[in-house]
């Protein structure tokens, strides 16, 4: 729900004298507007503000230095000065605020504050409306995907047409949730916003909803890749892409699959719906209330031996599987001698009751190992 700084800044140069000294805006993006007079006051800001300040207290290039370290602090957008006739900022504060990427702006003595502060709170309401509008529109499209009346003006009005490419990305850092809330949450959402561009993000207990639209997932993809790759407590998951905006609930719903299978069946914090394998058939499915007694029927022997007599066969089972039913492989991944690793394996055969290498039984248990990994058996 903000606006891109070099946006607003673009909106009053041509009619007003404001001037930007540092490099750029540096990606900033502003929630609102305030007018600060001195550090003291900076206290009471809650981040993404673009400060205004009427020059009166600039009396020292030390005192402006600390003034914009504490907007600094207190994760202002960016602030505005107004200088008297025939000052400027020093390159020393100038090289200050690009090192720490604050964006820096003069206005004259006589600038109107108010007509500017005033255009920048219409420009900012409108766009926290056309915002709100079309988060609403998302999550009509996602659980009331027939009802076209209730996102299709929304969206189009907006650049969001009937038959582009869509994509869902849903995201999470609930290790980082506290009473007060999730900042590292709120961090990661300003970070996107930054990338995003063209799409619709908002948080649902906990987790971002990510629309990306108009053939950017690769890209976006790409980076927000990069940043679940900083810390393995940020989980994602990607549904495919849709060509028209009524599937997008089934972007939205394969994302969701992945989702949950992040850190669990999958030991992966990023996972995309086409890397889920076997997993889309069992997640998908519609009758999941089967898992139980599958697993039972194919597995059920051997897991009530290891906990009656506090062995491990089914963990043996599982490793000896995943290394294609190697007796050698096996072994070395188990730490086991191969004698040992064979008697273990007769003694699971003859626990269960069948033969575990024929084409059928194998891949029964394969299918009840992905059962149970899937916390559904």
């Amino acid at each position: 729900m903000a606006v891109e700084l070099k946006d607003l800044y673009a909106e009053i140069k041509p009619q007003y004298e404001v001037r930007l000294h540092t490099k750029s805006c540096f990606q900033k993006r502003i929630g609102w507007i305030h007018m600060v007079e001195s550090g003291e006051f900076a206290k009471s800001l809650y981040g993404d503000e673009l400060v205004f300040n009427s020059g009166l207290n600039y009396v020292s290039e030390s005192w402006l230095k600390d003034f914009v370290a504490v907007l600094n602090r207190v994760h202002a957008g960016g602030a505005v000065v107004a200088l008297r006739d025939g000052n400027t900022f020093s390159q020393e504060i100038i090289d200050y605020c690009n090192e720490i990427k604050f964006p820096l702006f003069s206005a004259s003595w006589d600038t109107p504050y108010m007509d500017i502060m005033r255009l920048f709170s219409e420009i900012l309401l409108r766009n926290e409306q056309r915002d709100t509008n079309l988060v609403a529109a998302l999550k009509n499209v996602i659980y009331y995907p027939k009802n076209e009346a209730l996102y299709l003006n929304h969206f189009e009005s907006n650049g969001f047409f009937r038959d582009m490419e869509y994509v869902i990305m849903i995201l999470s850092c609930n290790a980082y949730a506290t009473e007060e809330g999730n900042d590292k949450l709120k961090q990661i959402e300003k970070e996107i916003y930054y990338i995003l561009k063209n799409g619709i993000m908002y948080e649902e207990e906990g987790r971002l909803i990510i629309l990306v639209s108009g053939g950017r997932k690769a890209s976006i993809e790409k980076q927000l890749r990069k940043i679940c790759g900083r810390d393995s407590n940020i989980y994602m998951g990607i549904g495919p892409s849709v060509n028209r905006v009524k599937d997008i609930h089934n972007s939205y719903e394969k994302a969701y699959t992945a989702y949950q299978l992040t850190k669990t069946a999958i030991p992966k914090n990023v996972i995309s719906y086409e890397e889920l394998g076997i997993y889309k058939i069992l997640a998908d499915a519609k009758e999941s209330a089967i898992y139980p007694a599958f697993v039972k029927e194919i597995l059920g022997k051997l897991m009530d031996y290891d906990k009656k007599n506090d062995t491990d066969y089914m963990k043996i089972l599982e490793v000896y599987f995943e290394n294609e039913c190697s007796i050698l492989h096996t072994s070395k991944a188990l730490y086991c001698h191969k004698n040992t690793l064979s008697y273990k394996l007769n003694k699971i055969k003859e626990i269960l009751g069948y033969d575990i290498l024929s084409n059928e039984n194998r891949t029964k248990i394969m299918l009840s190992f992905y059962i149970l990994r899937l916390g559904t058996g």
